[in-house]
């Protein structure tokens, strides 16, 4: 009987653990959703300041990745 006990306990463990946790993750994204977005911190603000600042001292650079502008061949991932 403690054979049958066991490997049914665990699996009866991991499916109410399994449960709660989808149960935890449906209740915070309805909280999230009644609640809106967060309010922006000053250290968002001074992120964005920064990167439009950036992006006024090299308009050369756009929106594209660094890397994306250079030759394969000098790229600093190897390439397959």
């Amino acid at each position: 009987m403690a054979m049958i006990d066991g490997p049914l306990r665990r699996i009866f463990w991991r499916m109410a653990d399994a449960l709660a946790y989808v149960l935890t993750l449906a209740w915070l994204r309805i909280l999230d959703a009644l609640a809106g977005p967060e309010p922006e911190t000053p250290a968002d603000e001074q992120r964005e300041y920064d990167r439009e600042q950036i992006a006024k001292a090299f308009p050369a650079l756009g929106d594209e990745e660094p890397a994306a502008r250079l030759p394969p061949s000098r790229r600093a991932c190897p390439q397959p």
